[in-house]
């Protein structure tokens, strides 16, 4: 055992667009539309040198409708959207402090410890499969990235994003997502937490 114990809280927020009425899709939506918080702790040599993975800490499952006339150009996007709560004081490149053990003679862990993995059976994202990091609080990480070329349901290939669900088309409409996090030994021990949204939303 070591002396050091740190806690690293993430809170995933799986939201839809509905600010405004669809232009080409009859619905746009994230299935659950709930809050996921996962919880890690640090408190010995493993975990701090080896980090610690969840997989499956998320489902994205999507659900977008035609129109009742269909609508050729009915597309989407999905993207993640990292949050450090700077309004709070935070540094741009950090997880945000929630309770510091001990008088923090090291660093706080900086937001690239995260690492964030997205997976589905048709890899149907680009990143699929690759753990990728974050560096600044507001970056985003596209899943499937928007304004591409519409690719119809069941080609089960990249960047799938024409109108289907995860019930007829699961392969391609369901994402899991995996987090790992490797500390280092000169942060600060204590409790920090970072938001990840789920930003799912029709192509203009």
């Amino acid at each position: 055992m070591i002396s050091k114990v740190t806690f690293f809280s993430l809170i995933l927020l799986l939201v839809s667009n509905f600010i405004e009425a669809q232009i080409h899709c009859g619905l746009v939506e994230i299935i659950p539309n709930t809050t996921v918080n996962s919880l890690l702790l640090f408190d010995n040599f493993t975990s701090y040198n080896g980090g610690i993975i969840i997989n499956s800490v998320a489902k994205i499952r999507v659900k977008v409708e035609d129109k009742v006339i269909p609508d050729p150009l009915c597309s989407w996007s999905l993207t993640m959207i990292i949050n450090n709560n700077p309004g709070g004081g935070t540094p741009l490149s950090e997880w945000e402090q929630l309770n510091l053990y001990g008088s923090g003679l090291g660093i706080n862990p900086p937001i690239n410890a995260l690492e964030i993995r997205v997976r589905n059976i048709c890899t149907t994202s680009p990143m699929d499969g690759v753990f990728q990091t974050f560096t600044n609080n507001n970056d985003i990480i596209d899943i499937i990235a928007a304004l591409l070329p519409v690719t119809p349901a069941g080609s089960c290939t990249d960047n799938v994003n024409g109108s289907g669900n995860y019930l007829t088309n699961y392969d391609e409409f369901n994402f899991d997502i995996d987090i790992r996090v490797k500390p280092n030994f000169t942060y600060n021990p204590g409790i920090y937490q970072l938001n990840i949204k789920f930003h799912l939303e029709e192509n203009p």
